[in-house]
């Protein structure tokens, strides 16, 4: 080993850094449990949209467990039904199926999750979550992120359910 890199591992562990940055990162599975039978699940997706939309929800999740969840914890996801924000009107777009937005047509999923760190059961449940004033906002409204909505909804619910948990803590319980 050169006296540079040496040196860096030398300075880290002194710190305590080097045993934190190798510490285990949060991990996430997610499972779509029977899509087909999804309320959204036969609505105009194609099998390329139905899996599009499904690796995006499955990156969304990972990526606020990975913000939210402290280093070592568990999270399973079985998600059971979801239901896109807008409905599919029926008269196609040039560019393929249109989806309307309307203030009634909120989007919402049926989450089964269980959290676990060191392999005690920290959290679990299932919910239906929701985003009814999902126009409200501004930031979902303009962004052109196919599930923004989704997106925005589930930022809230992981807010909601695990809080801002700093590394190697969980928020209170409530």
């Amino acid at each position: 080993m050169s006296p540079r890199p040496a040196a860096l591992v030398l300075a880290l562990t002194a710190t305590g850094l080097l045993p934190a940055m190798a510490m285990a990162r949060a991990e996430t599975r997610v499972t779509f449990l029977a899509p087909q039978t999804y309320t959204d699940g036969n609505l105009g997706w194609g099998p390329v949209d139905q899996r599009l939309t499904l690796e995006g929800l499955e990156r969304i999740i990972g990526k606020l467990a990975e913000k939210r969840l402290a280093s070592g914890d568990d999270l399973d996801v079985a998600v059971l039904d979801i239901d896109l924000a807008g409905k599919i009107n029926p008269v196609r777009a040039p560019s393929g199926t249109l989806r309307v937005m309307r203030a009634d047509t909120w989007p919402s999923m049926r989450l089964r999750y269980t959290l676990r760190r060191g392999g005690r059961t920290l959290a679990r449940g299932e919910e239906t979550i929701r985003s009814i004033d999902y126009l409200s906002d501004p930031s979902a409204v303009r962004s052109l992120d196919p599930l923004r909505f989704e997106k925005a909804m589930l930022a809230d619910w992981f807010r909601a359910r695990f809080g801002g948990a700093a590394p190697g803590r969980l928020p209170p319980a409530s």
